[in-house]
């Protein structure tokens, strides 16, 4: 019994550690779909997908169906498959596309700076309760600063381009 007891509070420790809470941190998607199109797809469909037009998804039956034609393009004339996060990624940027609304991304947070990529001309925010950040923003891709405090939790990342919004939970 003493050995189980000595045991325990050896190990104790070990729990106590084991069950700290994680860090915050934001959903990060680690891929730049807009630097994908543009290496991959533009040289056919246009900068940002330009060369779409209006009619660019509206056929398609459901999510699914776009998600197909997607990787049937990344597959084939691309040249450059995708694994499933990244086809994701890049389809959210073509649903995007045919909603007609401005499209942004979380890729990665390293050293305080969260980056990602939006529509080209959308003015970006990052949420947290009352606090709202200013993101720079150069072409396709942004960046803002975060203070170590940051609270992560409910955070969201807003695009803005015209009267239109999209809004990302991080």
């Amino acid at each position: 019994m003493k050995t189980l007891l000595i045991a325990a509070l050896a190990f104790a420790p070990l729990g106590a550690i084991c069950a700290q809470p994680e860090p915050e941190v934001p959903k990060t998607s680690g891929f730049a779909p807009l630097d994908y199109f543009s290496a991959k797809c533009a040289r056919c469909h246009g900068p940002n997908g330009s060369f779409y037009g209006a009619k660019f998804g509206k056929g398609l039956k459901d999510d699914a169906a776009l998600k197909d034609a997607v990787k049937a393009m990344c597959d084939g004339p691309g040249g450059a498959p995708l694994e499933d996060p990244q086809l994701e990624t890049l389809t959210d940027f073509h649903r995007a596309l045919r909603d007609g609304k401005p499209y942004i991304v979380a890729v990665e947070l390293k050293e305080g700076t969260l980056s990602g990529e939006a529509s080209p001309d959308s003015k970006i925010t990052l949420e947290s309760g009352t606090k709202t950040l200013d993101v720079t923003t150069e072409g396709n891709t942004w960046s803002v600063k975060v203070e170590p405090d940051f609270v992560w939790k409910g955070a969201k990342l807003r695009a803005v381009k015209g009267e239109v919004e999209t809004v990302i939970e991080l």
